[in-house]
C-alpha cells in the first residue's frame, strides 16, 4: 500500500491505518457510468480501493458533459466504459479494472455482482435499481442506492438481512426514468450525491453504516436522514425467502 498517496484519508480517526487496508483489498462494481457513477468511481479509485469493474453499454455524447465528471469532448463517441478506464488509469496506474459493456439486466446480473465486495448503483431507472436489489439480497452482498432529480437526490446503503431494502420501502421494480434532459438536474447535485454516496461506500465497507435513508438538496440547502425499519415479512428480503 502507498502510504505517502492515502496519507491524508489515513490520517483521520474513521479509517486510520486499519480501514484502508480494508478499502485496498475491496472490489468495487460501478452499474452506469453517467453523472454519479462517474463520481462515485473517480473518487473510490482515489480512496484506493483493490479493483474497480465498470458496467455501462452507452456511449459519451455532448449533452453529457455538463454533469459526467470522467469524460472531456475528446471522448464523444466513445463507450463509456473504455473512456473511464483510459482516465481511472491516469490516477491511478496500479489499479485493477474491468471493463463490461452491457447494460446489466435479468440475465447478467448476479453473474456480474458476485464478482465484486460492494455495489453502487449509478443507473437511471427503476428496472436496473430492482435488479441489483434483487441479485444483491440474494447474494448478500452489499450495495449502494443513489438517486439524483433537480436539485436534490438520495442514497442509502442496503446491507442483505440487515437493512431495509428498496423493496421494503415499496420502491417502483420496473420502469424507465425520465431523462435528464427532459426533467433536468443540476450538475452540482448530481456530484454532490455522487460524494455522499462515495462516502456511505467506505463506511459500509468498514461496517460503520447505519442504512439510514439520507436526503441532500443542494439548493436550499437541506441534508434529513430518515431511520427505516427493515421489513421482515418483505418478499425480497425477509426472513422467510
Amino acid at each position: 500500500m502507498d502510504l505517502e498517496r492515502y496519507l491524508s484519508q489515513i490520517s483521520i480517526k474513521e479509517i486510520f491505518p486499519e480501514g484502508q487496508r480494508k478499502i485496498a483489498d475491496t472490489t468495487v462494481l460501478v452499474v452506469g457510468l453517467g453523472g454519479t457513477g462517474s463520481v462515485m468511481s473517480e473518487l473510490l479509485v482515489r480512496m484506493g480501493i483493490k479493483k474497480i469493474i465498470l458496467v455501462d453499454d452507452d456511449t459519451v455524447e455532448l449533452s453529457n458533459l455538463n454533469r459526467q465528471s470522467l469524460y472531456s469532448e475528446n471522448d464523444v463517441g466513445e463507450l463509456k466504459v473504455e473512456a473511464a478506464r483510459r482516465h481511472l488509469i491516469s490516477i491511478n496506474e496500479h489499479l485493477e479494472i474491468e471493463m463490461i459493456p452491457e447494460r446489466l439486466d435479468i440475465d447478467n446480473g448476479e453473474n456480474i455482482i458476485k464478482k465484486s465486495d460492494i455495489v453502487l448503483d449509478g443507473t437511471d431507472n427503476y428496472t436496473s435499481r430492482g435488479i441489483i436489489n434483487a441479485d444483491c439480497i440474494k447474494l448478500e452482498t452489499p450495495w449502494i442506492f443513489s438517486a439524483v432529480e433537480g436539485t436534490s437526490g438520495y442514497v442509502k446503503a442496503i446491507i442483505p438481512r440487515v437493512t431495509a431494502c428498496l423493496s421494503c420501502m415499496n420502491y417502483p421494480e420496473e420502469g424507465e426514468a425520465v431523462p435528464c434532459t427532459v426533467a433536468g438536474v443540476l450538475p452540482s447535485a448530481v456530484h454532490s450525491i455522487g460524494a455522499l454516496a462515495s462516502s456511505i461506500a467506505i463506511k459500509t465497507i468498514l461496517g460503520k453504516e447505519s442504512g439510514n435513508l439520507y436526503f441532500f438538496d443542494v439548493w436550499k440547502p437541506l441534508l434529513e436522514s430518515v431511520s427505516i425499519e427493515r421489513n421482515k415479512s418483505c418478499k425480497t428480503c425477509g426472513d422467510g425467502n
